[in-house]
């Protein structure tokens, strides 16, 4: 499929670099220089924007694609070998779902040829589009957010809702899990129906307390859904929901870095902000950042698996009481990070899923981890 039909050529002569910048070391720079030497069949990472916000609660976000542009492109380039390429806005359909389908096919597109996605909303409904593109293949959605974007009942998609249409028409979804949620915007009702469908949920003061125990479920993502409205206000003034509590600026890059990192991440989009609504373009720098972090871990990041390279891992296997088979962990030798093995109750098929060395030390003292029962429960479900 020929993606440039779909989209709309960046011009980057109207991107000026900050005062600050140092042109031939900026991120905009080896972009530029990328779009003229740089084929598409060889680049890594791609940038595309999506200019979409009619199904947002609060409009505005259609604007921020080429403001985050403005000053990502100022912030360093990392590496001056990074085959990194932006091919521009996706053009908006004529309907929103006109746009939906356009994000899922050069999505999909762009995924086939093994490139990861950046995609610059744009409101967060668009998520729908992304996951569209994984028709043919199961995925895990990892979201941000500060509360969960399900509304029961509800028949046309919105940017409070689009979780709904994920789970209800993507049956390809494996695992989903909503970071960062802050409980006083949680109903008990809602958090029932978020566990009833499978999700995890991790609140923003769990994350606060051990940054480094969400890595595992940024590592297994094969999509990251990223809402600037889960970041508090004082640090990104550019969103409709406006909490003071959320995400400190220096918590989100990590979450950012972490997602870069991820050995199957495939599309990662940023949504919901509201240029309009911004105060000296804090929010606009903010997402650059997050996303310059996502970029660098990327560049940085050390693809390796249990499955695959042996060598390179301890392997611990443990008798647990309750469990007729042993509980097997790897941890690399590289990277000290970690995994377990989980088999269906018929030991016909298995999977090797990233955990915390906490979940290492619970089955080590006789206490099977939840990542072990929840997952053991979607393996069951596959099997049959």
């Amino acid at each position: 499929m020929d993606t440039k039909l779909y989209l709309k050529p960046i011009d980057f002569s109207k991107f000026k670099l900050a005062p600050w910048a140092q042109s031939k070391f900026s991120l905009g720079k080896i972009l530029e220089k990328n779009q003229l030497k740089l084929p598409l069949c060889k680049a890594e990472i791609v940038i595309v924007g999506v200019e979409e916000d009619r199904n947002a609660v609060t409009r505005g976000s259609a604007k921020a694609p080429n403001k985050i542009r403005q000053h990502l492109y100022s912030l360093n380039r990392i590496s001056p070998r990074f085959k990194i390429l932006d091919i521009g806005n996706i053009k908006v359909g004529k309907t929103v779902n006109d746009t939906y389908f356009a994000v899922r096919d050069v999505c999909g597109s762009l995924v086939e040829q093994g490139k990861t996605v950046v995609l610059l909303g744009g409101s967060q409904d668009l998520t729908f589009g992304i996951t569209k593109a994984f028709k043919e293949n199961s995925f895990n959605l990892v979201n941000v957010d500060p509360k969960f974007d399900f509304k029961k009942g509800v028949k046309t998609i919105s940017s409070e809702n689009y979780l709904n249409f994920i789970v209800e028409k993507q049956p390809n979804l494996y695992a989903q899990t909503i970071l960062g949620y802050q409980n006083y915007f949680v109903d008990g009702l809602e958090l029932d129906y978020v566990y009833e469908v499978g999700a995890e949920v991790k609140r923003l003061g769990e994350i606060r307390y051990d940054m480094v125990n969400i890595e595992p479920y940024l590592r297994d993502a094969d999509v990251l859904s990223f809402d600037i409205n889960a970041i508090r206000l004082l640090e990104a003034p550019a969103q409709y929901f406006g909490s003071p509590n959320g995400l400190y600026a220096e918590e989100a890059c990590q979450i950012g870095h972490y997602a870069g990192m991820a050995d199957q991440l495939k599309v990662a989009g940023f949504f919901n902000l509201i240029p309009r609504l911004d105060h000296d373009d804090l929010s606009s720098k903010l997402m650059a950042q997050v996303i310059w972090h996502f970029l660098e871990g990327f560049y940085h990041k050390k693809a390796e698996t249990p499955s695959g390279d042996k060598e390179n891992f301890n392997e611990f296997l443990l008798e647990i009481d309750d469990i007729d088979l042993p509980l097997t962990f790897y941890q690399s030798q590289k990277t000290g990070r970690w995994w377990m093995k989980i088999t269906d109750e018929d030991d016909t098929r298995e999977q090797i899923i990233s955990c915390t060395e906490e979940d290492y030390r619970l089955a080590a003292q006789n206490e099977i981890p939840d990542r072990w029962w929840r997952n053991i429960r979607k393996l069951n479900r596959l099997a049959k």
